[in-house]
């Protein structure tokens, strides 16, 4: 037991109640602009407007290293994820961003990224996810997410928006179900990672 008024450490907070089944969903890190800076870069430096801006590679590092250390006294209701989804391009959507944002985390914790589910899979990517009850991680389209996560039994989908804040890039949404419980609860939480995420207070 910590002491009053101190932390938890990461081993205090991973010997807490089992949490059950963990499904946590970000956006991928920040792109390039429409038109010249900040451009898009691939993991080999090289410029590719598919891929993520500097300060989203930033984000995707951050990510590895929150996700590797979870669950945090800042961050409580995340844990360790041990499955990693991350929406495939496809012809009409080429985007690489997604995948970027999720292969730093993969490498960190040992977990390869599944990428064979593209946007407009969002029903057949949650009948995997709900199928397999392994804490999974989800880097998805904007676009659609909102759509995909109102899919699972949630217990308070009323608190589901609408549709992900257009210039977030540093939101987590989680969807939690207790052991037992038929229902996911969901919630949103900062992921205060960067200078300028909401939530960091200077």
């Amino acid at each position: 037991m910590s002491p009053a008024g101190v932390e938890r450490t990461e081993t205090e907070l991973s010997q807490t109640a089992d949490p059950g089944h963990v499904v946590m969903f970000v956006r991928h890190g920040e792109k390039p602009g429409e038109s010249g800076a900040p451009h898009g870069i691939n993991a080999q430096g090289e410029s590719d407007k598919h891929s993520l801006s500097v300060r989203g590679w930033t984000r995707a590092g951050a990510l590895a290293a929150l996700l590797a250390h979870a669950p945090l006294g800042s961050h409580p209701h995340m844990v360790r994820p041990q499955r990693i989804l991350a929406t495939a391009p496809t012809h009409e959507t080429k985007s690489r961003r997604e995948i970027d944002t999720a292969v730093p985390v993969g490498q960190r914790l040992g977990v390869l990224v599944e990428e064979v589910h593209g946007v407009g899979d969002e029903d057949s990517a949650r009948r995997s996810i709900l199928a397999d009850g392994r804490h999974t991680f989800v880097v998805w389209h904007h676009g659609t997410m909102a759509e995909f996560v109102r899919g699972f039994p949630i217990g308070n989908a009323e608190d589901v928006p609408a549709r992900w804040p257009q210039d977030r890039f540093d939101l987590i949404w989680l969807l939690r179900r207790e052991p037992g419980a038929a229902n996911y609860i969901f919630s949103h939480v900062d992921q205060q990672l960067l200078a300028g995420d909401q939530g960091i207070h200077a």
